[in-house]
């Protein structure tokens, strides 16, 4: 009976010494994942269609596609930026003209079809062409929609071209880096706009 006890308190100290180090592993990522929340923010771009939702208005609530120039015009109150801004900017803007005809307007700004959230991949892949970003997407990702490599393909120097603030930018990686070290060999999240060429 006394080995027993003695073999439950020393499992009941263990636990405690334990736990602190086992919430700070399950806190961790959580908080990682948090921290890089901002990082995805989704940012409107010409041709995405957006549903905006006046409350108690079903006259000016509607859907609108964003025009090349970046705008969307909305009646009553004509032109809004709308590329490059998130829906809650999108909606301060609008809330903010709507006060010259309505008391306390709230309008909520909806992505209903992101037309612009594409990436590109070109060259020897099974089926190249033009595949949607769903939630993220990494180069290893992109390569398996494309069907894969084709036989001729040159895994070890693929290209993969962004444009940033108009200024196009170029990363070089392997294949065989990607798959020793999946984190820091070059599987890469892919931003809209993206074009992988693979030789």
């Amino acid at each position: 009976m006394l080995k027993y006890l003695r073999t439950c308190l020393l499992a009941l100290l263990m636990s405690l010494l334990c736990m602190p180090a086992i919430a700070q592993s399950v806190e961790k990522p959580a908080a990682e994942a948090k921290g890089n929340a901002k990082s995805y923010s989704y940012l409107v771009e010409a041709g995405d269609l957006l549903g905006i939702v006046v409350w108690k208005n079903e006259e000016l609530s509607d859907d609108y596609i964003v025009r090349p120039d970046g705008k969307i015009t909305i009646p009553l109150i004509g032109d809004i930026i709308a590329s490059g801004m998130k829906t809650d900017n999108i909606s301060l803007q609008i809330e903010l003209k709507l006060k010259e005809f309505i008391d306390s307007p709230f309008v909520t700004v909806i992505v209903r079809n992101a037309a612009s959230n594409l990436v590109y991949v070109l060259g020897e892949v099974r089926n190249p062409g033009v595949y949607r970003i769903q939630g993220s997407l990494t180069v290893l990702q992109v390569i398996a929609l494309a069907g894969g490599f084709s036989e001729f393909a040159n895994r070890e120097k693929m290209v993969l071209i962004r444009q940033e603030k108009g200024i196009q930018k170029k990363f070089n990686f392997s294949f065989k880096n990607i798959i020793r070290s999946p984190e820091g060999g070059g599987n890469i999240l892919l931003m809209r706009g993206d074009t992988l060429v693979v030789p």
